[in-house]
């Protein structure tokens, strides 16, 4: 009875197999079958000739689907399946199991997916660096002057210098025995060195439903926790002040544990921070559409930099500024050339994000404050694969484009506070009349072991009212005019099998006579008093050229122009992107104009920058792997960087004061995956 029962079990399991095969299968694959059974029929003399198909576009296609195919078997006589046949119940157990095995349906093929629900593919890239630092000397010297004039060398003067770098006085003293109160000779010495550890875990998900479709997304987490910043005897209030300890901990020096930063808690800023998150539609024949918050980069990053990084010098496990973007943008390529357009999400001025109601949905305060503005872009890019082919057979790549940014902005409600009334709203407004034009163009040749690239921008237009920096806001005669223009050049040339690298960088960014300053910390913008322009140029925070002067002191590139040669030698050196060597970078730098400099002087400054760097090896992606480097930069001040003196007469508070040599000491571990 048993092996009867087996073997109807088989013939229905095999039965409904055939059946949801035959529903499971498109039309078409039926109609093969049925002319695949037809065939058998055919004489052997006699010929079918198929013509081919033409070939059909590239597109997603379901795949095809396969019947359960039972394991062919030689036929049994009945008397087989009689229980003579067997020696126990056991063996004949066995083999109805066997029999019902071999009608089970084979195990799902993860890499196959069916058409109304495809399998995702999870991708994740990203890096973990840690990074320690040593400033000495960031603020040149300045100590008691930038104490009343601040930015940008008063960012660096310790907490330790005290007034007019007399140092601290604490509770106890710094020298002897303690006492209460202490006395003036026990004063602490005030540091000209700033010591520090951060870490940075980023990571960059990548979720592909398809081919064709894909969602992205950048996330840092402890975005540059400094190492000890939150041990377990700290909490912060809402106005960021220390307050408090933990219970359990009589004294900060007995902490044991470091607890998880939260903001105003043990921290007043994030440190997971959602970045960007954008999804790409492609379409072989139509291009490809963008949208969401995505990474804004364009020619070598000089004005648009996502924070990539170019060079082994300047890795993206070093970045720390992107320039980030909300957009919807369409990309179509045809015969190698790019074409883009975008819709882009600047600024949406006053947002109304109730307090009283938790479940409101933040929304835009008024479309008169919105600034708008929309980008095209022509660009022609040789494929990677086919580049290094014309490079290999020592021919020629050019590559480059355009790119070029429209922006608009009627009224302004930047500089408005917390309003509630009508009528307090009614005077937050201010006319901008803003209308900005932004072309950029980058340039590439490459030949052999040698790459040149160039960009040059400018932001050009007008804008109203700008000087209102205090509520409520006045009005001005005559708009600003914007005539700014940045250029930036670098190339680089193998030699010995791509060992020995000299490299040359070179940059100009426009500067205004009417402007003293030079940093990205001083207002650049609404202080002239001369003519009504707005000149001096700025470069991405993330595109850098030094360690100190600019990267640090300054903030960014503006209103100089620079030339920073460099030479390295890899020690080690494989095509599958093992490097171990060493780099040393010289750079001069010059204000456009010696009334905005500090001492109304142009030369600016000489710095030497020293790299011994290791990468190692895993793959010709080199995104794989364990990145190590040192570094030590040295910041010898010119005139431009010193005090101010007009007729032999320096400026009150300066007597006696010199500038001095700037250094830091730099060590970088990062894995990058």
């Amino acid at each position: 009875m048993r092996r009867f029962l087996a073997i109807i079990g088989v013939v229905c399991l095999w039965a409904t197999a055939g059946s949801a095969q035959e529903e499971a299968t498109p039309t078409g694959a039926r109609d093969k079958a049925a002319t695949e059974e037809e065939a058998w029929e055919v004489e052997e003399d006699v010929t079918v000739e198929v013509e081919p198909a033409e070939e059909a576009p590239p597109q997603l296609r379901a795949p095809a689907l396969e019947g359960l195919k039972l394991p062919a078997e030689e036929p049994r006589a009945a008397e087989e399946y009689g229980p003579d046949q067997y020696e126990s119940e056991d063996e004949m157990a066995a083999e109805d199991a066997a029999l019902l095995g071999r009608a089970e349906p084979p195990p799902s093929d993860p890499t196959l997916a069916s058409w109304t629900n495809p399998r995702p593919v999870f991708t994740l890239n990203g890096y973990f660096r840690v990074r320690g630092t040593m400033n000495n000397n960031f603020h040149l010297g300045r100590q008691p002057l930038e104490r009343l004039t601040g930015e940008p060398f008063g960012r660096w003067i310790g907490l330790d210098a005290g007034e007019n770098n007399q140092g601290v006085l604490p509770a106890g003293g710094c020298s002897g025995a303690p006492s209460s109160p202490a006395t003036q000779d026990q004063r602490c010495v005030g540091s000209k060195s700033i010591r520090f550890t951060n870490m940075r875990l980023r990571l960059q998900p990548t979720l592909s439903l398809s081919d064709n479709i894909r969602l992205h997304m950048m996330f840092d987490v402890f975005d540059n926790l400094v190492l000890g910043s939150t041990p377990e005897v700290k909490t912060v209030n809402q106005s960021g002040q220390i307050t408090g300890r933990a219970p359990g901990v009589p004294v900060d020096s007995l902490t044991l544990t470091q607890p998880p930063p939260e903001s105003f808690r043990n921290t007043v800023g994030d440190y997971i921070v959602v970045r960007r998150v954008w999804g790409e539609i492609t379409n072989s024949t139509i291009g490809q559409l963008r949208f969401g918050r995505m990474g804004h980069q364009w020619g070598l990053g000089m004005l648009w930099n996502a924070g990539v990084g170019t060079n082994i010098l300047d890795t993206q496990l070093d970045s720390d500024f992107q320039t980030e973007i909300d957009r919807i943008q369409l990309i179509a390529k045809f015969k190698g050339i790019f074409f883009g357009v975008s819709w882009d999400f600047v600024n949406k001025g006053f947002t109304v994000d109730p307090l009283d109601d938790i479940q409101a949905i933040p929304r835009d305060g008024t479309r008169q404050d919105d600034t708008r503005q929309w980008s095209f872009l022509l660009a022609r890019r040789m494929d990677p694969l086919k580049q290094l082919k014309r490079l290999r057979k020592a021919k020629s790549v050019f590559n480059g484009g355009v790119y070029f940014i429209y922006r608009t902005q009627f009224l302004s409600t930047s500089t408005a506070p917390l309003v509630g009334t009508r009528e307090d709203i009614e005077s937050v407004f201010v006319r901008r009349d803003a209308k900005v034009y932004i072309p950029d163009l980058w340039f590439e040749v490459l030949w052999k072991d040698l790459r040149l690239q160039i960009e040059v921008a400018a932001i050009l237009g007008k804008i109203q009212n700008i000087a209102s920096g205090e509520f409520p806001p006045t009005a001005e005669d005559a708009p600003f005019k914007l005539r700014q223009w940045g250029l930036a050049v670098e190339s680089e040339y193998r030699f010995l099998n791509k060992k020995l690298g000299v490299f040359l960088k070179g940059g100009a960014a426009s500067g205004d006579p009417d402007v003293v300053g030079l940093s990205q910390y001083e207002d650049l913008a609404t202080q002239p008093i001369g003519k009504k322009n707005i000149s001096t140029f700025s470069f991405a925070a993330d595109y850098r050229i030094d360690l100190i002067l600019f990267r640090e002191i300054l903030g960014r590139i503006s209103g100089v122009y620079y030339l920073a040669p460099a030479f390295s030698y890899d020690l080690i050196h494989t095509d599958f992107g093992r490097v171990f060597g060493a780099r040393v970078d010289f750079i001069y730098s010059r204000a456009m104009y010696q009334q905005q400099t500090y001492s109304s002087q142009p030369n600016l400054g000489a710095e030497i920058d020293l790299s011994l760097y290791y990468r190692t090896e895993d793959g010709p992606s080199f995104k794989d792997g364990f990145y190590a480097a040192f570094q030590y930069g040295a910041l010898f001040p010119l005139n431009g960087l010193k005090f101010l003196e007009v007729d032999g007469i320096r400026e009150p508070g300066t007597e006696g004061l010199s500038v001095g040599t700037a250094q830091v000491w730099r060590l970088i571990l990062g894995i990058q995956f």
